[in-house]
């Protein structure tokens, strides 16, 4: 059994250069680097394990679908309309960022996150019949 938490860090910690995989017979989560191999816990052997699952990569998170849908729980719908227009284009992330510190959202903004990436998790475990402990 592999606590909730540890699959929701996995999710928050991948990133552009990174993928996890879950092996199912230690529950344990291995991490390949494509610029840090000497750092990877997933080896090339690893890929004849069945035991060895992909957990996720940066794209299964989706973290632009997240802060829309984050944008839709904004009541003013003027700074709704401000964080719509800027989250298009190149640089999105930064300008949503300043948007919403500007207007003391940042706390609200990582607590929708953060529940979003708990559901990620579970649902992940329950769709890889993975006994998890819900610890978060």
């Amino acid at each position: 059994m592999i606590k909730l938490s540890e699959i929701k860090d996995a999710l928050d910690s991948v990133d552009i250069s990174s993928t996890c995989y879950f092996n199912k017979e230690t529950n344990e989560i291995l991490w390949q680097w494509d610029y840090n191999k000497e750092y990877s816990t997933y080896k090339e052997e690893d890929e004849a394990n069945d035991n060895i699952i992909n957990m996720f990569d940066y794209f299964y998170k989706n973290d632009y679908y997240i802060m829309q849908d984050f944008i839709d729980t904004i009541e003013d719908v003027n700074l709704r309309e401000k964080l719509y227009e800027a989250t298009r284009g190149r640089g999105a992330f930064s300008r949503f960022r300043y948007i919403i510190e500007s207007n003391d959202l940042l706390d609200d903004w990582y607590k929708y996150k953060d529940e979003k990436y708990k559901a990620i998790a579970k649902e992940w475990c329950i769709d890889n019949n993975i006994e998890f402990e819900e610890d978060c």
